[in-house]
């Protein structure tokens, strides 16, 4: 289970190392990166490429700790919030990236959601613990993306594509909305929900 990053930010950081490739949007420019940690909705990584605060960069990300499933990579767009100098490291740079959204998808299995899926929102990495309702009863799971349309929420629950339920998503200073969805796909992971509207 991944443990949280000790540093001192308004969100909880978590140790996960993964492998990346980072295309700098501007100059077009590949580089190897290695991921250390992650919030939710961003990352620290390492590389020898140099990059800018403020850069735009395109991300390819292996074993992603916001992944819906084994066998896919993930590919991402993020901002270079902040660069620092390695001292005792294999890389030279260290990254805080904010990421921006989940650009595609590919390599995914079938379990996961249909290919031909057509977002009208772009989802964002959303790392947080939720309660859901169903007609037996509440649960809790752990959502890893939102969008202004759908989630998918990770969940150890036998739940059926088709079925009704409710979402309890946390917000600031404890307060929660209670979003009203249905399921429209599942892996073996958790479940993809759609949401119907809001109360």
């Amino acid at each position: 289970m991944a443990q949280p990053f000790s540093e001192d930010r308004g969100e909880p950081r978590f140790d996960h190392t993964s492998l990346l490739q980072i295309k700098d949007l501007g100059s077009g420019e590949i580089y190897e990166a290695r991921m250390q940690n992650f919030s939710n909705g961003g990352i620290y990584f390492e590389s020898n490429g140099l990059l800018e605060k403020g850069t735009k960069i395109y991300i390819c990300m292996q074993n992603s700790p916001y992944v819906q499933a084994s066998g896919v990579l993930e590919y991402y767009t993020g901002e270079v919030m902040w660069r620092k100098y390695l001292k005792q490291s294999f890389f030279k740079y260290g990254y805080g990236i904010q990421l921006l959204l989940v650009s595609s998808k590919e390599g995914s299995n079938t379990s996961g959601p249909p290919l031909n899926e057509l977002r009208k929102h772009s989802r964002k990495p959303y790392f947080q613990n939720i309660l859901y309702s169903t007609q037996k009863g509440l649960h809790t799971g752990r959502a890893k993306n939102f969008s202004a349309s759908g989630a998918f929420i990770a969940t150890e629950e036998n739940l059926k594509v088709g079925q009704q339920l409710k979402l309890s998503l946390p917000l600031k200073k404890g307060k929660s909305e209670v979003i009203k969805g249905q399921i429209v796909w599942k892996n073996e992971v958790g479940f993809g929900i759609k949401f119907q509207k809001l109360k």
